[in-house]
């Protein structure tokens, strides 16, 4: 049965394009921006919330702000049925240090996230899955995250995205257990009030209001972001592994820049692995991110040197939650 597509007009658009730059901004700032109401607002994002099209309110830590490294781990099966696949799936999204946990069409099968202290943890992860499915796994590789780039979605509104870095260096910050517990109450819920995060946490609205301030201007609040089901608007969503030829700096910026003004591409991601780029983008369909990622490569020549288009299918894990990997 095909799934009812959920309709945006442009009210819709302007308050998720918002919303997906800053999900903590109060309904009276989204109105104004939206040219609407705070009550049309609350309403509209109520039936989108129903709609399982906004997922998440995140509030998006700097991973590297938190000592932990961030790497993706790519799996081609062989000999597998759906019921080993789902054995697969479920071990993975059982494994703590796992945040994100995907089944693909494409190259890869399955590709899964984690959030290590040290190559040692990832070592132990990895080979965990091995020792348990390695009659299953024809082909593995694995990417450390370098830097990132979180774009917005500006094709809502027809618009270029905006960018913030992510895990732009290994800068391990304290946090004490007040910004800890601060951390946890919102981490799924941004748009929390700060008097109900000072009723949950048992601090004053005053310094819950001081303390993400000040997290946000350390950079260990890298984002307050939505998690959206794009399918529900009729979009897929897409990694694409980009190989790059002689590269420099200035070549990697032009590009960057290319990509936050395509409005569609979401993350820019820098990677040390068997390629050094890595792209997340919504699209109606493999024919238009075909034709966007030939398009960029005749742009890029010089730089660009070959893709490859992988659906993401479904998304089993996708906490983004990496309060849990703190150390109290």
């Amino acid at each position: 049965m095909t799934r009812k597509k959920l309709d945006l007009d442009l009210i819709d658009r302007k308050i998720i394009s918002e919303l997906d730059i800053n999900s903590r901004q109060s309904l009276s700032k989204i109105a104004k921006k939206a040219r609407s109401s705070p009550t049309v607002v609350k309403y509209r994002l109520k039936r989108m919330e129903k709609a399982g099209f906004i997922k998440h309110y995140n509030t998006l830590l700097d991973a590297g702000k938190l000592g932990l490294m961030v790497w993706n781990v790519y799996m081609k099966l062989h000999n597998s049925t759906n019921k080993e696949e789902n054995m697969i799936l479920e071990h993975l999204c059982k494994t703590r240090a796992i945040w994100w946990v995907a089944g693909c069409s494409g190259r890869w099968d399955i590709i899964y996230s984690a959030c290590v202290k040290d190559v040692k943890e990832l070592y132990g992860i990895v080979n965990g899955v091995h020792n348990i499915f390695s009659k299953y796994i024809l082909e593995q590789s694995l990417a450390a995250h370098a830097e990132v780039e979180i774009i917005s979605r500006g094709y809502l509104t027809d618009a270029p995205g905006k960018g913030v870095t992510w895990y732009k260096r290994l800068d391990k910050q304290e946090l004490d257990h007040n910004d800890l517990r601060i951390l946890k109450t919102i981490n799924r819920n941004s748009r929390m009030p700060s008097t109900e995060i000072a009723r949950k946490t048992g601090l004053t609205p005053r310094i819950v209001y001081y303390r993400i301030k000040d997290l946000t201007k350390r950079g260990i609040i890298s984002r307050f972001r939505l998690q959206l089901d794009v399918s529900k608007i009729g979009m897929s969503f897409y990694k694409v592994i980009v190989y790059v030829k002689e590269y420099t700096d200035q070549k990697n910026t032009r590009l960057k820049n290319y990509c936050i003004g395509q409005g569609n591409i979401i993350h820019y991601e820098q990677k040390v692995g068997p390629w050094m780029l890595e792209l997340e983008m919504d699209a109606k369909g493999y024919e238009e991110a075909e034709k966007q990622m030939r398009q960029m490569k005749e742009n890029f020549p010089d730089f660009v040197s070959d893709y490859e288009l992988v659906l993401i299918k479904e998304e089993f894990k996708g906490e983004l939650d990496l309060t849990k990997y703190i150390d109290n």
